[in-house]
Parts: structure tokens; C-alpha cells; sequence
């Protein structure tokens, strides 16, 4: 009996300190920048989801308000979240009130319902809530392949209490907060956040950061360059991108907008001379190739925006 309790107990410290280290990396792939007092940046990994950042390969905000805390955006399910809270954490221990959702995507959230459960409202626009009962499915279960085990951890999605369709002004603890959804753009539903007395832009995916941004299928590639267009014309000092480390609109031009442009001329081009989609590959975006995962990305760029200039 003694030699099972031995055994047993060294499993449970095996298990122990498996999750810790599990824990311990996942929050390791978020670096907390402090943007100004009370603004912080929750940097991901550039990088794909994987098992170590737990679909958190974005970047994500945290406003710290007199009495509480806003968060913008809240991670690819429950296990993201609470690696996102730890950080909050070791900010502040004011709660966190508000959750702004700035798009469709998985990490943009699917950590809606663990900050649910503690008391904070939800806030998205209401093409964004859309795309999240289309897509919850797909995202669930890509999720659950990636990581082995439920990322939602027996917690249901969770779409926002609090919508809007263009719109949304908030005032909380003495920060003042305006939120814009002009259009498609990454996602159906993408928003910015815009703290106007502090000139600080969350762009969410409008604006990609050092890496190539993703056209994928619900993007919108058209709409997008309006969009950004519409958002730089905000008097912003400081840009917190979709992905990547804190900027300023005029770089964030040059690798997002700039890049949209180039490759819907190019595709253009390569309509009009008769170009085949097998050929796509052939559309020359190396201007761009400086861009993480630029290899990786850059071709389904072209055949997705292809496939929507194809019907315009």
C-alpha cells in the first residue's frame, strides 16, 4: 500500500508539474509591452497556432481603467484565456469588465465565456457574432486537433451580449473608448478600438505587424483597403496591430494596406493577360518576401483574392 501511495504520488507531482511547464510556456509566448500608464500589449508569436501558444498568435490588449479592466480580445477558448489573464494579473488585480471582440477569428473569441463567468460584459459588432456561429464549428475543431484535449475546457462558445452594427461609444472608469466597424476586411466582422484622449489605435486584424497578413476565405480583400484607408485617417500616436509588436500607422501602412494594394493590381494584371489559376504562383509579391511567413502565406494570398476579383 505504501509503495502504490509512493507510486501515485509521484505520478500526481509528474502531472503537477507537466501542466505547470505547460502553463508556464504558454504564457511564455505572450510578451506583456507597456504602450503607455495604463495601455499594455499582449504580443503572441508571429508564428502558426501551436500546442505551446495555444492559438494565441496574435496580439491582444489590456486598457486598465480606474476601476477595472478592458480587454481587447480574449484567445482561442478557455486554456488561452487564462493564459491572457495571467498576464492581466500580473498588471493589476482590478477585474475585468469588458471584453471587446475585434473580429472573427478564433483568438479573437473563443475566451468569451471564462470572462463571462466572471462578470465581464462582451462587446462585438454584429457581422462579427455572425461569423462566430458560422465558424465556431471549424474553429473548435481545428483547435481540438491542434491541442490534443477540448480548448474550451467544458465551457460553451460564447458570442457578445453587447453589439453593434457601425458604432459603439464607451465610457469606463475614465477611459473613453470609440469602436468602428466599417466593413469587411480579415474577417467579416472587424472592428478597431480608438482611445481618442490618448491618440492609441487597437487595430485588431485591419493591420498586420511584421508578418504577412492572411487572406483566407471569408476575407474581404476589396473592403479591407477601404477600411484601413478610413482607420488611418484617425489621429493615432501609437497602433497596437492584429499581430505584432506596437507601431505607428505609417509602418503599418507600408505592410498592410501597401501589400493589399500591390497584390490586387497584381492579380489584376494577371486576369486581364489571360492568367490561369494553376498559374498563380506567377504573381510576383517578393516586394513583400521581408515579411514573416511571407513563403508560407503569400500564394494562397493570390489564389483567394484571385477567386474574388474573378466575380467583381
Amino acid at each position: 500500500m505504501y509503495c502504490l501511495s509512493l507510486r501515485l504520488s509521484k505520478l500526481i507531482m509528474l502531472v503537477i508539474g507537466w501542466l505547470t511547464l505547460a502553463s508556464t510556456n504558454a504564457n511564455a509566448t505572450l510578451q506583456t509591452i507597456q504602450v503607455t500608464d495604463n495601455v499594455y500589449a499582449l504580443v503572441g508569436e508571429l508564428s502558426n497556432r501551436s500546442t505551446s501558444n495555444l492559438g494565441n498568435n496574435a496580439t491582444f490588449g489590456i486598457i486598465v481603467t480606474q476601476d477595472s479592466v478592458v480587454l481587447i480580445d480574449s484567445g482561442a477558448g478557455t486554456l488561452a484565456a487564462q493564459a491572457i489573464e495571467t498576464q492581466v494579473r500580473k498588471i493589476t488585480p482590478l477585474p475585468i469588465s469588458h471584453v471587446i471582440n475585434t473580429g472573427g477569428q478564433d483568438h479573437r473569441w473563443l475566451g468569451n465565456a471564462y470572462f463571462y463567468q466572471q462578470g465581464a460584459q462582451i462587446i462585438a459588432s454584429l457581422a462579427a457574432i455572425t461569423d462566430h456561429n458560422e465558424r465556431a464549428g471549424d474553429q473548435l475543431n481545428k483547435l481540438n486537433n491542434l491541442l490534443s484535449q477540448d480548448p474550451m475546457q467544458g465551457l460553451e462558445p460564447m458570442t457578445a451580449q453587447r453589439t453593434f452594427t457601425e458604432s459603439l461609444d464607451l465610457q469606463v472608469g475614465g477611459v473613453k473608448l470609440e469602436i468602428r466597424h466599417l466593413g469587411a476586411a480579415h474577417t467579416p466582422g472587424d472592428a478597431w478600438v480608438y482611445l481618442p484622449e490618448q491618440k492609441i489605435l487597437f487595430s485588431g486584424d485591419i493591420a498586420y505587424g511584421q508578418r504577412m497578413l492572411g487572406v483566407i476565405e471569408v476575407s474581404d480583400s476589396a473592403s479591407w483597403i477601404q477600411v484601413f484607408a478610413a482607420m488611418a485617417e484617425l489621429d493615432s500616436q501609437q497602433v497596437i496591430p492584429g499581430h505584432g509588436l506596437p507601431s505607428d500607422i505609417n509602418t503599418l501602412t507600408a505592410q498592410s494596406y501597401d501589400y493589399l494594394v500591390h497584390l490586387r493590381t497584381a492579380v489584376g494584371d494577371f486576369i486581364d493577360q489571360g492568367g490561369d489559376l494553376s498559374d498563380i504562383r506567377q504573381v510576383d509579391q517578393s516586394k513583400f518576401s521581408y515579411l514573416r511567413n511571407y513563403e508560407g502565406i503569400a500564394p494562397g494570398n493570390a489564389l483567394r483574392v484571385f477567386e474574388q476579383m474573378e466575380w467583381e
